[in-house]
């Protein structure tokens, strides 16, 4: 709950509403303007007025703004009679009248350096004087509506930065050396704003609006940085305390509504630090100001008065109480959070160890098994692998031969129907030629008739091959059967192939194969399918029709050294 500001004095100053106050640069008095077109200039600790410019010298109609100049010897005062005046305080004489304004004149400022005044005007323009000559120096344009206020940059000795509030809902900030917008600052109202100030160390601005907010904003990057919230009304004013030992920090005084009103600009919460209702009941706060120390709050209201109360003081721990109660707490949030973190992560790993545990499976059970899985399926899907036969005699046992190169047939199933015997005939190579008037004579050769190529089984050393020596060697010798007197034996595969044929086939084909022996036609013999003339025609076309190259007349004469052969390609 904010505070009560104390009363020190109220002075009964005007007739109509108060419209301006402004304490002096460096003492203890104020200055006040009054929609009653008088100005004037009290003694706080007095509580006496010490002079009042009459409106029979003043304006012509009413005044609404006075700002002291840095010397504390002039005072500037607008009006709404579109013009500003420049008033000797030591005797109340008017020194100057700028005239250039094409509508009400609503506020001014002095820049640091003394050497600029600039007024804000309704015209939508704000004009740049020199107070030493009374001549203009430059037009700003750039607001889209009326101009209530303007501000010069309170730090160091120059006057090339100045902030001004507009009836179209924009602050903005000016380079008054270029006469243009340095930065806008939009977004922070939806109404127009009445009111800019600077913090006394440039660091902040802050914004009042009909939408009854205030906004402090970043004046490097344009940001919002808090949004104040408290007024019933327009905020009409607001300014900045000086920064000092009795008030080390920047804080805010702002006028709308029915009251005036302190803020920490520095609390994220809460940031309302105190308020004066001092003026009548019902009746509107226009305007306020603070004392060069700090220490003194001056509001002026419609009811014509003039308040001047108690600025608090808030010492640096006090002022940043709610940063660093903010700052515990987010550290407390991130404790928490890192604390919940670890539970989740304790109770995600506590149910997979129990998960594990109750389907009774550790970490080398679960390999094992998939060491398993992985078995069977390689055993699933592993070639079937023949048994390699090393042994000569086997060797050639299984392919039908005997340790003496004959060949042993064995009798088919049908054969054993026929006959009841179911032992293996073992005949003799004469004895497998075929019967009848298509038998050859032993001494024919064998591979006249056949299509395989004779190979002799024996080495390039003419011996005997190494497979028939092994099986002649390993085999008994009573293994085999019994040659015919006479036989000579068989010396190459050819010939065995040729028997083995002769004999497996039945007797009138292998007769009609021996006879007619199928020779395999080659690929480039093959028959081709019968084409008719036109397809033959077709394919003895050329497949492109040459047209004769017409010469040019450049190739009219034959090169020398160039056969004829050459000059058509």
């Amino acid at each position: 709950m904010p505070q009560e500001l104390p009363l020190v004095a109220k002075f009964q100053a005007h007739d109509w509403q108060c419209s301006s106050v402004d304490f002096h640069p460096a003492g203890n008095m104020i200055a006040s303007g009054s929609w009653d077109r008088t100005i004037k200039i009290w003694d706080v600790e007095e509580k006496t007025l010490l002079r009042t410019i009459d409106r029979e010298d003043g304006h012509t109609r009413p005044v609404t703004s006075v700002k002291w100049h840095p010397n504390g010897a002039l005072i500037a005062s607008t009006s709404a009679d579109n013009t500003t005046c420049l008033w000797d305080v030591s005797n109340g004489q008017r020194m100057r009248t700028l005239k250039e304004h094409f509508g009400w004149v609503l506020s001014c400022s002095f820049a640091p350096d003394r050497t600029k005044l600039a007024t804000a005007s309704w015209d939508k323009t704000v004009r740049l004087w020199d107070p030493n000559t009374g001549e203009l120096i430059s037009t700003l344009r750039g607001h889209t509506k009326g101009v209530w206020a303007c501000e010069f940059y309170p730090v160091g000795h120059t006057s090339a930065l100045l902030a001004t509030a507009g009836e179209d809902a924009t602050a903005r900030l000016w380079d008054t050396r270029t006469r243009k917008v340095a930065l806008t600052l939009s977004g922070g109202h939806v109404d127009a704003v009445y009111t800019v100030a600077w913090s006394n160390d440039g660091s902040l601005i802050a914004t009042g609006s009909a939408d009854r907010t205030i906004t402090l904003w970043d004046p490097k990057a344009g940001k919002i940085l808090r949004l104040l919230k408290g007024h019933e009304d327009t905020v009409k004013k607001a300014v900045f305390s000086p920064i000092n030992k009795y008030n080390p920090n920047n804080m805010l005084a702002t006028a709308g509504g029915y009251s005036g009103m302190v803020w920490n600009p520095a609390a994220t919460a809460n940031n309302l630090v105190a308020e004066s209702k001092s003026h009548d009941e019902g009746k509107e706060v226009e305007c306020c100001a603070i004392s060069y120390n700090g220490r003194l709050l001056a509001t002026g209201g419609r009811d014509g008065a003039v308040c001047i109360s108690e600025f608090p003081s808030m010492p640096k721990q006090q002022y940043f109480a709610d940063q660093d109660a903010e700052a515990a707490a987010e550290q407390d949030s991130h404790v928490a959070e890192r604390w919940r973190t670890q539970q989740a992560r304790l109770v995600q790993a506590t149910n997979a160890h129990e998960g594990i545990s109750g389907s009774k499976m550790d970490e080398r059970s679960a390999w094992l098994q998939r060491l398993d899985q992985r078995e069977e399926r390689s055993e699933q899907f592993k070639p079937t692998q023949v048994p390699r036969v090393n042994n000569a005699s086997k060797l050639l046992a299984k392919r039908g031969f005997t340790a003496t190169g004959t060949l042993e047939r064995q009798v088919h199933s049908s054969d054993e129907e026929d006959d009841d015997s179911s032992a293996a005939v073992s005949v003799n190579s004469m004895d497998l030629q075929p019967a009848g008037p298509a038998r050859r004579a032993p001494s024919e050769p064998a591979a006249q008739d056949s299509p395989l190529r004779r190979v002799q089984m024996l080495d390039d050393a003419g011996k005997a091959h190494p497979m028939i020596q092994a099986a002649q060697r390993q085999a008994p010798a009573a293994a085999g059967s019994v040659q015919a007197p006479g036989a000579k034996p068989i010396s190459d595969v050819d010939s065995l192939m040729h028997l083995l044929r002769a004999k497996t086939e039945e007797p009138g084909v292998a007769a009609a194969t021996s006879a007619e022996p199928v020779r395999p036609r080659p690929k480039s013999q093959a028959p081709r399918p019968e084409a008719s003339v036109s397809e033959l025609l077709d394919l003895s076309r050329p497949k492109l029709d040459l047209k004769p190259r017409m010469r040019t007349p450049s190739q009219g004469k034959r090169l020398s050294g160039v056969p004829s052969d050459f000059e058509d390609q």
